[in-house]
């Protein structure tokens, strides 16, 4: 059986061929459309800076729109989407970031944002910040500073067993007298006895303290040695110089049982060594491995883990 042709009328190839065409205008259409529409996008934006795909997602993937608009405003800089990935990274920090390494092109990206965290792209005692924490967390370095009629409601007294001098000359605020007492009892057990050498001095007592320093051996030895009035731990209540009966020299501290078992320890009481060795640029201050600062058990804790600075760790975790 023969099969039937069918017939396609000239008026059906007419509108059959009107359908292709308007097809293809529809398409065509879509297409300028969506490259249009793909024009104002951030990723195209930023492909037009000169950044690759893969660095545009990474950039749309850290930053909030309007910190892709200042990125957009730069010239393309790769080291943002990097600075961005580092661990202590503060978003609201990033011009700071970018002018402090364009200062500083031999330092490596982890060193500027430490630094710029702890404000070490100003000079030291350069500006005052006034420090209005009464708790542990405080802060007082060469940046914050405490007022000169500061002094902590809580204060409490440092048995004799565990201090030097005469009852009630050395002081610290009742949760850092406690945390004392008990790591001393534990050190006690490995026959270690801890002693407070020096602890709450008021402001007008770290100004004679400086200046001793000062007129000895100059601005610049005391800086170093001592913290200047105002910008000194011991006047927060929060800050001891621990040694031991068998360790009673700074010199020679460091190297003492003591001080290996504190550095080990004082964490789990809520210690931190607070000028640690190796930090002088970021603290400050000459190593010390005798000045300990309270804060509580969980910021010990991360920052033993961690190595790092009471200094970053506020920046990082309170300040911002």
């Amino acid at each position: 059986m023969k099969k039937k042709k069918i017939r396609v009328s000239k008026t059906s190839k007419i509108i059959l061929v009107l359908l292709v065409v308007l097809g293809f205008i529809a398409y065509g259409a879509k297409k300028v459309y969506d490259e249009y529409q793909y024009k104002k996008t951030y990723e195209y934006k930023l492909t037009e800076k000169g950044y690759s795909l893969k660095e545009a997602e990474n950039i749309l993937k850290l930053f909030s729109n309007k910190r892709v608009d200042y990125i957009l405003s730069l010239n393309k800089n790769e080291n943002i989407y990097k600075l961005a990935e580092e661990k202590y990274y503060i978003d609201s920090k990033l011009e700071e970031y970018l002018a402090f390494l364009e200062e500083n092109e031999e330092l490596t990206l982890t060193d500027v944002i430490t630094l710029v965290n702890v404000n070490r792209h100003h000079e030291f005692y350069e500006k005052d910040i006034e420090t209005t924490d009464k708790s542990n967390t405080m802060i007082v370095n060469k940046y914050y500073v405490l007022k000169d009629d500061y002094v902590p409601d809580n204060l409490a007294i440092i048995p004799t067993t565990h201090s030097w001098g005469a009852y009630g000359e050395n002081q610290a605020t009742a949760d850092t007298v406690n945390a004392f007492m008990n790591m001393a009892q534990a050190a006690a057990t490995e026959g270690i006895n801890l002693m407070v050498n020096s602890s709450y001095r008021d402001y007008a007592d770290q100004d004679r303290v400086y200046k001793l320093y000062e007129d000895s051996y100059g601005k610049e030895y005391a800086d170093n040695i001592a913290a200047r009035p105002g910008h000194s731990e011991h006047q927060s209540g929060y800050a001891l110089d621990i040694f031991s009966t068998d360790s009673t020299s700074q010199k020679t501290f460091a190297e003492s049982n003591a001080y290996a078992w504190l550095k080990q320890n004082c964490y789990k009481y809520g210690f931190i060594i607070r000028y640690p060795e190796g930090k002088e640029n970021i603290t400050g201050f000459n190593f010390e491995s005798w000045h300990y600062r309270y804060v509580g058990v969980e910021i010990a804790t991360y920052i033993q883990e961690n190595d790092i600075t009471y200094d970053e760790y506020y920046a990082y975790y309170l300040q911002k």
